[in-house]
């Protein structure tokens, strides 16, 4: 466990360091919150407490500190940058956990091929920190100091699954799947993430259908959004951002519920938001690239960690008789 802890101590570091050498803020923002993540992929936890007065409230834990950091941007910070801790419900195996950290970042003026250039910056010179070229995960390998692919989704899917990713029947059709969005992550998981791994260095995959443009600028129906993949494994994901109070709203409806974020809309209506780039990057699966370990070995506190300590210690007291 000392290894470990001193290795993410060092590239921790490195983020911080790497930020504020290019004049980004640091800055803190709410992991407890009134609203849920309107994406309709990620389901938050949910939390209950009460007030002074004994009132109760269902409230969540972030999943992201996405909206607020824009607010950050709203309010006239132009290049901002956090890492914390954040969660996601439902997620538990080699390589997600409940709780996990995130380094999450925004520059105005920029868009997302300006967040693949930091990105790709920044995992070059997190190995390099590390002492490391070779990033490592279930048997694959990766070097990442040789240039970084980009590769436009409907180009990846027609070569590695045969299919026109904006031909929604022929992708329902081929994949044997139910809906548009069931067949896109199948053919995605099954026949493009282990090609692109294959390539042997990262691999930016851009330019989604709109159906997966989270809350990404979308132009001609392609969402100006990228993922990161280094060894088959998705690392990081950036957008050119939206910026209207109507766009933002539209996001929000569609997941419904208490995904409406109107402190957020209100700021909007008033002026819209700058454009700008917006990445986010999971920093346990940075640190299982740089070691080859899973995320229950590098994230000793893991949330499968602890279920399985729970286990044990309720297996144990229940045949001592004190359960």
């Amino acid at each position: 466990m000392v290894d470990v802890l001193r290795l993410r101590g060092r590239v921790l570091k490195h983020i911080r360091d790497f930020f504020y050498s290019k004049g980004f803020l640091e800055v803190e923002t709410p992991i407890l919150v009134p609203y849920e993540n309107p994406d309709l992929n990620v389901k938050n936890v949910e939390v209950n407490f009460s007030d002074f007065s004994g009132r109760s409230h269902n409230w969540f834990l972030h999943t992201s500190p996405e909206l607020f950091m824009k607010r950050v941007v709203h309010s006239g910070v132009e290049r901002c940058f956090q890492i914390c801790r954040v969660f996601r419900d439902g997620e538990v195996t080699d390589h997600h956990s409940v709780e996990f950290t995130m380094v999450e970042w925004y520059r105005v003026g920029a868009d997302f091929r300006g967040g693949m250039e930091e990105t790709e910056e920044l995992v070059k010179s997190s190995f390099e920190a590390a002492g490391r070229r070779f990033a490592t995960f279930r048997g694959r390998s990766a070097d990442v100091v040789r240039d970084f692919e980009r590769v436009k989704v409907e180009d990846a899917f027609r070569e590695f699954a045969g299919v026109d990713i904006f031909d929604r029947e022929e992708v329902v059709k081929v994949s044997g799947s139910k809906s548009y969005s069931e067949g896109f992550f199948k053919l995605l998981v099954e026949n493009v993430e282990p090609s692109i791994a294959a390539f042997g260095r990262g691999v930016f995959l851009y330019g989604y259908p709109e159906e997966f443009s989270a809350l990404s600028m979308v132009k001609d129906g392609v969402a100006e959004r990228f993922e990161l993949y280094i060894c088959g494994l998705e690392l990081s994901n950036g957008y050119t951002e939206l910026t209207s109070a109507s766009d933002y709203r539209s996001a929000f409806e569609r997941k419904g519920g208490r995904a409406l974020d109107e402190g957020f809309l209100n700021l909007l209506e008033v002026s819209d938001l700058p454009e700008c780039e917006g990445v986010s990057l999971g920093f346990d699966r940075l640190v299982m690239l740089i070691t080859g370990m899973d995320i229950n070995s590098v994230s000793p506190f893991s949330t499968y960690n602890l279920i399985r300590g729970s286990t044990v210690q309720k297996a144990r007291c229940l045949s001592q008789g004190k359960g």
